[in-house]
């Protein structure tokens, strides 16, 4: 694995993959769009190639003399449902067939969700061979994602990897929880009982992401379900509450009180969010498809990737919370 190209290059999971790559000794080429925002790109040695998921052109030239491919891009947030289809299913099916087309190919290693297989029950988390059952407009467009990955499996070798909640230093989705927890004490919970996530810092993730690029599993056509995916995750589960607790000890505060935000609270947020996104067109941070998410349990097993590729975190999750609200404060996020 000499070169490698990245995409969505400019978030903090490929803030991190950069890091694991170049230790690696890799050359790295970032697929950038003009308008990215690349400030932390600078301080890496990395070749930067100008192109979008809708230009083929520029896909073809971006995956050209790599190795390996990293799909990182995503849309997390969008107006519609077409939004998130234009980019995590057609942007991804325009990259795996630019990657298809090069004349050495390259590893594809595409980063899904775990929304895209859908929620999990309380007391059993997802597992590889469990039938996808995406039930937001987010989760419907990464499983559209995986299938055109799949479609192109016969030719490219490829591989799918659905993250848990993803965090870690320099991620902004999750810094809003450690903000909560310092200010003000209480962890916010959704619904009327305690919700089980499955996490993974970035850090891990970016090595689980270059062990499966180098001897993962590959997706065979017309094998069983799960074959050539992964799911990424540091623990089979942990409650919102043990999670804020956490956080809350690395911050100093001796209590952090439980506070339940019912569903017809949420509900009521979530309306609110999206009249205003239909009339001013903006991208909210909540919606009625975030609200229905966030009453469900989201739990994976990290079996299959412990057992096949030896995967464990390299440090435990009090360890890796730890780091992050040390990075945060470091760097007055906090």
């Amino acid at each position: 694995m000499q070169r490698v190209l990245i995409t969505g290059s400019s978030g903090f999971i490929g803030f991190h993959l950069i890091q694991h790559l170049q230790k690696e000794g890799c050359e790295v080429r970032c697929l950038v769009r003009t308008d990215s925002v690349i400030n932390q790109l600078k301080m890496f040695d990395v070749e930067l190639c100008y192109g979008e998921l809708a230009d083929s052109d520029s896909l073809t030239q971006a995956v050209k003399g790599c190795d390996v491919v990293f799909h990182l891009a995503g849309r997390v947030r969008a107006r519609n449902s077409r939004e998130f289809d234009e980019t995590n299913h057609l942007g991804t099916k325009n990259l795996v067939n630019a990657a298809a087309r090069c004349s050495v190919l390259p590893v594809f290693v595409h980063v899904s969700s775990l929304a895209a297989v859908g929620p999990s029950n309380r007391e059993k988390p997802k597992q590889e061979t469990d039938l996808p059952q995406p039930i937001s407009a987010y989760g419907k467009s990464k499983l559209e994602g995986e299938k055109a990955v799949t479609a192109v499996s016969d030719r490219l070798p490829c591989s799918i990897i659905r993250p848990g909640i993803v965090f870690g230093e320099a991620d902004r989705m999750n810094l809003e929880l450690f903000k909560t927890i310092d200010n003000f004490g209480f962890c916010p919970v959704p619904g009327f009982r305690d919700k089980i996530y499955s996490w993974i810092h970035a850090a891990d993730l970016s090595e689980l992401l270059i062990t499966v690029a180098k001897s993962g599993e590959r997706i065979v056509p017309n094998t069983p379900v799960g074959t050539g995916i992964y799911f990424a995750t540091n623990n089979d589960g942990i409650g919102l509450f043990e999670v804020g607790r956490e956080i809350g000890r690395v911050l100093g505060r001796q209590r952090v009180r439980m506070f339940r935000c019912l569903p017809i609270a949420l509900f009521s947020i979530s309306t609110f969010y999206e009249i205003l996104k239909r009339m001013s067109g903006i991208n909210s941070p909540y919606d009625w498809a975030k609200a229905w998410e966030s009453l469900h349990h989201w739990r994976c097993s990290p079996e299959k990737a412990q057992q096949q590729l030896g995967f464990s975190p390299l440090a435990s999750f009090s360890e890796r919370i730890n780091q992050t609200a040390c990075w945060y404060k470091k760097y007055h996020w906090l």
